[in-house]
């Protein structure tokens, strides 16, 4: 199938089906084989077999690298202007999992397990950032802001360059909901390397980073219960640009393996001016074929659009792990085996957030019905009590007793209710004592 017979929503799920069909023939990897996928590329393996000798996920040690490949590439490596124009390799990692259950451990370990160097050898890690305010991100990058008047030695503390990370997703969600916050809107251009920053009025707090010229990678720990402001925010795309991957691993074995030693990855020589990354023409004929039924108003998802590109980025950062300048048809492929974990993983943080909210909900309607029932039954406490006052009064005032009927015709008609039960307890505690009449029984107020 080539890109001039991709016309309709079924063929777009034909090739999503299949990311191989125009690729060179080589067996595809099955999305749930996983050994198949760790034993694909030398690097590949060696993140496996350093992560489980670290006792850290392999999965979210793998998406720590990506991140680091991407970020220690130059703003001036893009992808190809597909759709619109070029986007930025800008990647952002979900590592999921407890609370205390791995999310460091993956960060150390990755950090360890590749080295990453530029073209004459030396280290070209990015530097590694939290979270602030949405202004913030740009004074990362121009710390003393860029009015017209930035001086060569203001000049000189600006970077291209930075990893960002945030140890808990609900680190996050507070940064995001403060009051005028801008940090969420910033962070999805960020994701896109669109321009960030503020033009104010004031040269000294001016700072603004333009479109392309800034590199930024994200890495976030989420615990699945507190995942919502991210997943729920599925209208403005925000889940599908992340790669979700857990800090887990069932298959860890008993005894660790050794270490191997860190893997030194060299990347290719840029230059300075603008490069657009080749891609492979099955990644090209999927998102062209997903934006043609988008474009002709066709039954599927918009959003799905976000995830694809991800998907090229991941692409993209497994051709630099591999110390490429090319992304290739294997490159799209693995990155399908990725995003297709990711899409579990992100399931998974879904159905424990239906879950919570099936339980916070069961549990507030029990509270509700306890309540309910605590309000009915001080209610009919006080109804009795009001019933066995008046009871006592018309008792005490008639010696001679009281019929049993006039007395239940003396209470209220809503009241009546508990005129037997009082009744039956003043003569069972002894208050009261009956003696029967031709029609009915006759009330008396013990002495």
């Amino acid at each position: 199938m080539t890109a001039a017979t991709i016309t309709t929503a079924a063929d777009v799920a034909r090739i999503m089906a299949s990311h191989r069909n125009e690729t060179t023939g080589t067996t595809p990897v099955q999305h749930d084989d996983v050994p198949g996928f760790w034993n694909r590329r030398e690097v590949l393996a060696h993140i496996l077999e350093f992560a489980r000798a670290r006792r850290a996920g392999p999965w979210a040690v793998l998406a720590v690298v990506l991140a680091r490949a991407v970020a220690s590439v130059e703003p001036n490596v893009m992808l190809p202007p597909i759709i619109g124009g070029p986007v930025s390799l800008n990647l952002f990692a979900a590592l999921v999992g407890p609370s205390g259950g791995g999310k460091g451990a993956a960060e150390g370990a990755a950090r360890n397990a590749v080295r990453f160097a530029d073209h004459t050898g030396t280290d070209n890690d990015a530097e590694t950032f939290t979270l602030g305010s949405g202004e913030g991100l740009a004074r990362t990058y121009r710390p003393n802001g860029n009015g017209s008047d930035a001086t060569n030695e203001d000049r000189s503390q600006w970077r291209s360059r930075a990893l960002f990370t945030v140890a808990e997703v609900d680190t996050l969600a507070a940064l995001g909901s403060r009051t005028g916050a801008t940090l969420l809107p910033e962070l999805r251009k960020l994701y896109s390397g669109e321009t960030i920053g503020f033009q104010n009025a004031s040269k000294v707090t001016r700072c603004v980073i333009p479109a392309h010229e800034y590199r930024a990678c994200l890495i976030v720990g989420v615990q699945p219960a507190k995942a919502a402001p991210l997943i729920h925010d599925a209208d403005g795309g925000t889940p599908q640009r992340f790669v979700w991957l857990p800090v887990d691993d069932p298959d860890a074995p008993d005894t660790a393996p050794t270490e191997p030693p860190t893997l030194d990855v060299k990347a290719p020589k840029w230059g300075s001016e603008p490069v657009h990354l080749e891609v492979p023409d099955v990644a090209r004929n999927s998102i062209d074929a997903h934006r043609l039924a988008v474009l002709r108003g066709e039954p599927v998802d918009p959003l799905d659009g976000h995830r694809m590109l991800s998907r090229l980025k991941v692409a993209a950062a497994l051709s630099i792990l591999d110390g490429r300048s090319i992304v290739n048809a294997e490159d799209w492929d693995l990155a399908g085996v990725i995003m297709a974990k990711s899409d579990r993983t992100r399931a998974g943080i879904e159905h424990t957030l239906t879950e919570h909210t099936r339980r916070s909900n069961r549990a507030r309607a029990e509270m509700d019905g306890e309540r309910a029932v605590i309000v009915d039954d001080v209610k009919a406490a006080g109804e009795y009590a009001r019933v066995r006052k008046q009871v006592l009064a018309r008792l005490g005032r008639r010696p001679e007793g009281v019929p049993r009927g006039e007395l239940g015709r003396a209470i209220k008609a809503e009241l009546r209710v508990h005129v037997d039960d009082v009744l039956d307890d003043l003569v069972s505690e002894g208050v009261a004592t009956t003696q029967p009449m031709p029609r009915s029984v006759l009330y008396i107020l013990s002495s």
